[in-house]
């Protein structure tokens, strides 16, 4: 009884694309691969046409043992030394070799397809084979793009749809230490707005305006509404002595930091105050002359003393805005928004470059120097590259000593940049250990429109669903440099404390992605190696 014949088992394919083959270029396979036809070389199954072109081009054409080649072209003998992109795409037949490959099989009858290049239209008959994989990889390609655009657009829209149906969530604080006629009207009258969540505060709870500024600085409000203290008693006394110097306003005073999300506060905060303050004090002066007048009609002393100052009758009482952070350096939008758009892409660059070095080296190294490789190269790329976008904002002099010293605003600012790009970029590297480069731009737009939704306006402008914002990078990153170059509140080591642990969560996915992928193929190259070795010391 014999043996039965070994089946051999089929090969799948790689199951991700750490698993794949490193691809060469044409040149390896022109140089290298058997069946190969060079210039100077003839074999039996050349025509007589084909051994007149070797004159003056040579057959890349592969071809298997018994001589079969699923795509036969011929090019001229320079054709592979181009160094432009396009001039290498017009001369590489790999892919049109793979795709003939594929297609063309002996066993079930195909015969060699004979091409000349650059002599056929896009619907010439001979395309035929070329152009319907390419309608197929072109609608693929615009299917997934709908779908990821169908996916993804719709979150960054909701995040500034009904931003102004939310504005009832930005507080005011009301702090009344007049306790007069005016600081009654003027409470009363702010808490009846619906268009911004007003709220009472006891003097004595912030009693001096050092307290305040601090709690608006320290975000505790958005804005506070003070009316001083002996502002009815000022506006008496100023009527009745005709105080020339009577300042009306002095009677209250708005603080509010406008750097702290200038969007919110330019669009929404400082003209719903505004607007609120302007119609209760039109209402409450002209009521205040009205009862004075009233009140004084026969009293001539009375009116020529009120003559001496026509600010307690003309506008009695109005308002004063402080603002205690302003966004006075526009250049800083490039920073805040769009510097961190900026910052993924130059991170997205490093992690594509990185790739096709992986490529080349990944069969050669232990899984555990190919892991240190893996981490220890982007992160020394991001440590350089992040320097250098920080020095960009030095020319256009950038305020970076707000907070800090200027020295010191700056390599904060640098370092920020690192971790934000280790945060973003090892994401990146995550994934394309999942998805290859072929598809990682498809997550490239999820990653960015996750961040810059919960960058442009703030949560409590938005659905629940954006709280998630605190915790993503360009959330944190944007954090810290308004408190570096506008001063805002400092919770520097919390967000580089978030952006560290990215870093860290990255490392720990891309070292167990990495090692399930490459894990089967280790074991079996070292299965085989052992088995090789085995037969050497078995053989006679």
């Amino acid at each position: 009884m014999t043996d039965p014949t070994p089946t051999a088992k089929p090969n799948l394919g790689p199951s991700a694309p750490e698993d794949q083959p490193v691809r060469y270029g044409p040149s390896h396979h022109a140089g290298v691969g058997a069946g190969v036809g060079v210039e100077g070389e003839t074999s039996e199954n050349d025509t007589f046409d084909e051994k007149l072109s070797r004159g003056h081009s040579r057959s890349i054409s592969r071809t298997d043992a018994n001589g079969f080649s699923p795509l036969r072209v011929y090019e001229s003998r320079d054709a592979h030394n181009k160094r432009m992109p396009e001039s290498q795409a017009t001369n590489n037949l790999a892919p049109a070799r793979s795709i003939a490959a594929s297609v063309i099989k002996p066993e079930e009858g195909g015969k060699e397809k004979k091409m000349e290049k650059f002599k056929y239209s896009f619907f010439s008959p001979e395309m035929a084979m070329f152009r319907k994989l390419a309608m197929k990889m072109l609608v693929g390609t615009v299917v997934v793009t709908v779908l990821v655009m169908w996916m993804t657009l719709p979150f960054y829209w909701g995040s500034l749809w009904k931003s102004n149906k939310y504005t009832d969530k930005l507080t005011v604080r009301i702090i009344d230490r007049d306790g007069g006629e005016i600081g009654s009207a003027v409470s009363s009258a702010l808490l009846q707005q619906k268009n911004l969540r007003y709220f009472t505060t006891s003097p004595s709870e912030l009693p001096d305006i050092a307290a305040v500024e601090n709690d608006i600085v320290q975000e505790g409000a958005w804005a506070s509404i003070v009316i001083n203290a002996g502002a009815t008693e000022t506006l008496n006394q100023a009527r009745l002595i005709g105080n020339s110097s009577y300042n009306p306003s002095e009677a209250i005073q708005v603080f509010y930091a406008q750097a702290r999300m200038e969007t919110a506060v330019n669009s929404y905060l400082v003209p719903y105050i505004q607007q609120a303050l302007t119609v209760i004090l039109f209402q409450f002066n002209g009521r205040s002359v009205a009862e004075f007048l009233q009140a004084n009609a026969n009293n001539a002393t009375a009116l020529t003393t009120l003559a001496a100052a026509p600010a307690s009758i003309s506008t009695p009482v109005w308002y004063s805005m402080v603002n205690l952070r302003p966004y006075n350096q526009p250049v800083a939008q490039a920073i805040t928004l769009v510097g961190l758009i900026y910052m993924l892409i130059f991170s997205f660059i490093i992690t594509m470059s990185n790739n096709a070095v992986r490529e080349i080296i990944a069969p050669f190294l232990t899984t555990k120097h190919y892991l240190i490789y893996r981490i220890s190269a982007p992160l020394a790329l991001y440590f350089v590259i992040s320097f250098f976008f920080a020095m960009v904002n030095l020319p256009f002099k950038i305020h970076f000593g707000a907070h800090y010293t200027y020295g010191g605003g700056f390599f904060l600012w640098w370092f920020t940049l690192f971790l934000g790009m280790g945060a973003v970029g090892l994401s990146t590297e995550f994934m394309i250990t999942i998805l290859g480069p072929r598809f990682i731009a498809f997550f490239l737009l999820p990653l960015i429109i996750a961040n810059v939704s919960v960058v442009s306006l703030p949560h409590e402008l938005q659905p629940w669903i954006y709280r998630y914002g605190v915790a993503m990078p360009f959330y944190n990153a944007s954090r810290v440099v308004r408190t570096i170059i506008f001063d805002t509140k400092n919770d520097i080591a919390e967000n580089l404390g978030i952006l560290l642990a990215w870093i860290v969560v990255n490392i720990i996915t891309i070292c167990v992605a990495t090692w399930l992928f490459r894990r089967k193929s280790v074991n079996e190259h070292n299965k085989e190696v052992g088995e090789n070795e085995l037969d050497k010391v078995e053989q006679p």
